[in-house]
Parts: structure tokens; C-alpha cells; sequence
């Protein structure tokens, strides 16, 4: 079809060569130029739209795969802004808890120092001090002071004393 209306065309420019006075001929040709002319400019801009669009849609997934690496860090930044929230009023809550107990062995100083001043006797001046003192740096159970290991390890350069009968006479018949 398309060899056909160019074998036309191509009859049409001859026709138009051959007969220059024939006005119809020279428009027809005229239009016809002009149609080729808008079918070229046609493609052209065609072409120009589907580059842009193919350069659109290039664009289009760059950002995307942008976007989602953007999130990625938006979401870890999020994550440790909440962590480090968390952990800010941890630790104003570890200062108040200080700052409380802080105030509360001023209070305690005081109290022992008003009553160190106001006792007369020497006794009853360190009876207060040594209670400030267990109160504030020695453990309230008095139950438990550890263990003693007495099973120490034998050293053949420095051997054990023991404590048994012989031992005792033998040191001291060295003596």
C-alpha cells in the first residue's frame, strides 16, 4: 500500500514537472510537500517524546531506588534517635535517683554534725560519727562477711606450717 501511494506521489511530481502552468498540479505537490514535511516534523517529535519519556522513566527509577535507600537511612536514623531517647531518660533518671540520694546523705551530714556539736561527751560524738559512717559507706548486713579460703594452693618452695601436734614440737625444737 505504502509502494503505492509513493509510485502516485512520484507520478504526481512528474506530472507537476511536465505541466508547470497547471496550477492544481503545482498545489497538490504543494500539499503534498507540506504533508511530508508535517509527517517529518511529526516523527521528529514523535521520537523526541519517546526519548523523553524513556529518559522520564530512567529518572523515575533512579529516585525510586533513591528513595528507598533515603527510607533505609530515615529508618535507622529513627531507630537510633529512639534509642538514644531511651537511653537519655535512663540516665536522667540515674541522675535524679543520685541527686536524691546526694541530698539525701547531706541531709544525713547535717544531722550527724548538728548532733556531734550538740554532744558533750567524746563517746557519744564518735557513737554518731561511726553510725553516719556504717550508714553511708558500709553494707547494712552485718550477717555476712565472706569466706576465708584455707585451702591454699602448695607452693614447694615455701611449704605450709601446719597445725597439727608434731608440727608444733618439731618448730619448736628448731628454735
Amino acid at each position: 500500500m505504502k509502494m503505492d501511494i509513493d509510485d502516485r506521489v512520484d507520478s504526481l511530481y512528474k506530472l507537476a514537472r511536465n505541466y508547470p502552468d497547471n496550477r492544481e498540479l503545482q498545489e497538490a505537490v504543494a500539499v503534498i510537500k507540506s504533508l511530508r514535511s508535517s509527517q517529518g516534523q511529526y516523527k521528529r517529535w514523535n521520537q523526541q517524546y519517546r526519548d523523553d519519556n524513556s529518559h522520564l522513566k530512567d529518572q523515575i527509577v533512579e529516585i525510586s531506588a533513591t528513595n528507598i535507600d533515603l527510607q533505609k537511612e530515615l529508618d535507622s536514623l529513627n531507630s537510633e534517635m529512639q534509642n538514644l531517647t531511651e537511653e537519655k531518660a535512663k540516665i536522667t533518671a540515674e541522675r535524679e535517683k543520685v541527686i536524691a540520694e546526694l541530698k539525701q546523705i547531706q541531709m544525713e551530714v547535717k544531722v550527724a554534725a548538728y548532733n556531734v556539736r550538740s554532744t558533750k561527751s567524746v563517746y557519744g560524738k564518735l557513737t554518731i560519727l561511726w553510725t553516719l559512717v556504717k550508714s553511708l559507706f558500709l553494707d547494712d548486713n552485718w550477717e555476712d562477711f565472706g569466706s576465708i579460703d584455707n585451702n591454699l594452693p602448695s607452693d614447694p618452695d615455701r611449704p605450709q606450717m601446719g597445725s597439727g601436734q608434731s608440727n608444733i614440737n618439731k618448730s619448736l625444737l628448731d628454735k
